[in-house]
């Protein structure tokens, strides 16, 4: 993939929003086949958070945005692009991003549901926003990454149900400085390859067979090979991270800060330590929040940039691969701190 060539873009502020209820593996257990130190060791899950009956995550979802508008010091009203990322949104229309839209005040008419991209969708939409922020006169995006794959997945399937939680974050993003600057978003890569290891059928395929074969064929359910999801991604989050850097002429041990897809801590750790990074500048969130999806990359900006490692002149790589497969990376050179709520 090439550099950025275009007005520079970059992270100003992130904000997160959780479910109170607190998932633990000792919970999950009491419905599957499985131990507490199994899981954990598998996984280097100890927790997760799910959405309680009475709550939905067009709630949280808004909440997140809610805050990191508040972190930016913006007003919703200067916001000029809207890109959402929802693989379980409560409706598939009308439209996430419309919802968010309405309840915060936000007037801008150029709103983006980015829906069929799973764990990969919060790199896909921070890209999209950029480049729809290359339009004269717009200034500000805000990115919104919300998952309830919990409501997704068998409570009897170990092999998904321990993996994934609940939760919601966003980012607000500002267009500024000469196009080839040397500041924000300097290069990215995007990548895909066709699998079903990761599948669940849409409302309207099972519609499609209780009507034509008398019962759901397709899993009504998240169903996930975790040997070839291993293999796609400790293959190729490592490869994209290397190609962005190298659009971006930046080496591995200058970046100050990654926020990786968190589909395990196991995961997080091992791509960590095969590309020679040091573990201190890598957020793992997965450990008290699982494999969060959309919101995952999110969640792990919104660590780094609360313990103060999202520093202006800092060098930050955001990576996410998600079922399809599709896969990308961003590197950005900051102008500015990344503001956090504590």
């Amino acid at each position: 993939m090439p550099a950025w060539a275009l007005a520079p873009v970059s992270p100003v502020s992130v904000g997160i929003a959780l479910p109170d209820n607190v998932v633990s593996n000792a919970r999950l257990c009491e419905d599957l086949d499985s131990t507490p130190a199994w899981i954990e060791e598998k996984t280097g899950i100890k927790e997760r958070r799910f959405l309680d009956t009475d709550e939905n995550i067009t709630g949280l979802a808004t909440q997140a945005a809610a805050n990191a508008l508040a972190n930016a010091d913006i007003a919703a009203s200067d916001i000029d692009v809207l890109v959402v990322a929802c693989t379980s949104p409560d409706w598939l229309m009308p439209s996430l991003g419309v919802m968010i839209a309405t309840e915060l005040s936000i007037t801008t008419p150029r709103i983006i549901d980015i829906t069929q991209h799973a764990c990969s969708s919060s790199v896909y939409a921070i890209y999209t926003a950029a480049c729809m922020l290359q339009e004269e006169g717009l200034e500000n995006a805000l990115v919104v990454g919300a998952e309830c794959i919990s409501r997704n997945t068998d409570p009897n399937d170990r092999r998904t149900r321990v993996f994934f939680g609940d939760a919601a974050a966003a980012t607000v993003l500002r267009k500024g400085g000469a196009t080839g600057a040397s500041e924000g978003l300097l290069g990215y890569d995007l990548g895909s390859s066709l699998s079903h290891a990761v599948a669940m059928a849409s409302p309207s395929q099972l519609c499609h067979e209780r009507a034509t074969m008398g019962r759901e064929v397709s899993p009504r359910y998240l169903r996930m090979d975790g040997r070839v999801v291993w293999q796609e991604a400790t293959t190729q989050v490592p490869k994209s991270i290397n190609d962005a850097l190298a659009a971006s002429q930046v080496d591995v041990h200058q970046v100050n800060a990654f926020a990786l897809h968190q589909a395990s801590a196991v995961l997080v750790r091992h791509i960590t330590a095969s590309m020679g990074i040091d573990k201190e500048k890598v957020a793992v969130t997965a450990e008290w929040l699982g494999n969060t999806a959309a919101a995952s990359p999110l969640t792990a900006l919104w660590q780094l940039a609360r313990d103060g490692r999202t520093r202006r002149g800092d060098h930050l790589v955001i990576s996410a691969i998600g079922a399809g497969f599709l896969w990308g990376s961003l590197c950005f050179k900051l102008p500015n701190d990344i503001v956090a709520e504590g």
